[in-house]
C-alpha cells in the first residue's frame, strides 16, 4: 500500500498544472479614523429632543 501512495505522490508532482486563474487575495481595508465629533453626530447626541406637550403638541425639551 505504501508503494502505491508513493507512486501517486510522484505522479501528482510530475503532472502538476500551473494555475493561472487562482483566487485573488482580498484587499486589506483601512481602518476609518473617526473624531469625537463624528462619533457624537453618528450617535445623534447633538440632535434636538422633543416631548409631548399640552394637547398632544410636540415641544422641544430644554
Amino acid at each position: 500500500m505504501r508503494d502505491f501512495k508513493e507512486q501517486l505522490k510522484q505522479w501528482k508532482q510530475q503532472h502538476r498544472e500551473v494555475k493561472r486563474y487562482g483566487r485573488k487575495k482580498p484587499q486589506k481595508r483601512r481602518d476609518e479614523v473617526l473624531t469625537d465629533a463624528d462619533i457624537r453626530s453618528l450617535m445623534g447626541m447633538n440632535k434636538a429632543t422633543y416631548r409631548r406637550g399640552k394637547g398632544g403638541a410636540y415641544r422641544q425639551k430644554q
